[in-house]
């Protein structure tokens, strides 16, 4: 990748955020696992035609910071743990911010932003929040790749720390994350760990499958690969804060309401 200087920073700053291709060769991380197919291979493939700016990594710099800060270990718990796994003729890997063996939780830092955190409360048709389905996915690969390993895994703990967090906003906003400072965490199940294996088996297959195929042979990333949320449809009603009743399709909500009739109206959430 070709890092620019456009504000012609120091050097110093520049080497901080100058990336290395993540995966070796015949290898895939967790973390490129739930990226789409086409994203993994075209990414490898033109690395060294990519382009970015120093300014617009400099986040980077701080994630960094981070993890080294928080790299001291306990008696039972260790920081930046390596782990791999052979699938067919791709060898899985996942680096572990934190491990606690005693209790089997994983740990991982998070160096996001509030607009992230809120979006992960909308509620889908479903009445379910959005939650973080590619975070739940990265935390199950490594316990998978625990077990692999012949470790025990029971919970995954994300710590979310919220760069653009206002102290000010939270106090005037409930609805505002109300520390600096996210969890994220859910238990590991049997049923959550076999579903993950399928999908392993299913990206390297689709990794191999299309690694040799030309660019535009290889198939688009699906709205799911892009952590695409789908849009609901809520029917409100005027003077209400909440919505009557959330729907998948835009028809069935002008049906909702036709049938309620007056001072209700539809509110697209994307």
């Amino acid at each position: 990748m070709k890092i620019t200087n456009k504000l012609n920073l120091p050097y110093g700053l520049v080497k901080a955020v100058s990336p290395e291709p993540h995966n070796k060769p015949g290898e895939i991380s967790a973390t490129t696992l739930i990226q789409g197919t086409k994203q993994v291979i075209l990414t490898q493939r033109h690395w060294a035609e990519l382009e970015d700016d120093v300014s617009e990594r400099i986040w980077a710099v701080f994630g960094t910071a981070v993890h080294a800060l928080l790299e001291t270990e306990g008696e039972t718990d260790f920081t930046e743990i390596d782990l791999k796994q052979k699938v067919s003729n791709i060898t899985v890997t996942g680096r572990l911010d934190n491990y606690d063996m005693a209790t089997g939780t994983i740990c991982d830092y998070k160096n996001t932003s509030v607009y992230k955190i809120k979006s992960s409360w909308q509620k889908g048709s479903d009445g379910k929040p959005y939650g973080f389905p590619e975070w739940r996915m990265q935390g199950l690969i490594y316990a998978w790749l625990l077990q692999k390993n012949g470790l025990p895994a029971t919970k995954c703990r994300f710590i979310a720390l919220l760069k653009d967090h206002s102290k000010t906003e939270a106090e005037r906003d409930h609805l505002y994350p109300q520390s600096p400072v996210y969890v994220y965490e859910f238990k590991v199940t049997k049923e959550a760990l076999e579903e993950i294996e399928s999908f392993i088996r299913k990206k390297v297959f689709q990794y191999e499958l299309f690694t040799s195929s030309e660019d535009n042979m290889i198939p688009e990333c699906s709205a799911e690969e892009r952590w695409q949320k789908k849009d609901v449809y809520a029917v409100k009603k005027e003077g209400r804060k909440s919505a009557v009743k959330l729907f998948d399709t835009k028809e069935e909500a002008d049906e909702k309401i036709a049938e309620l009739g007056k001072g209700h109206y539809l509110e697209v959430r994307k």
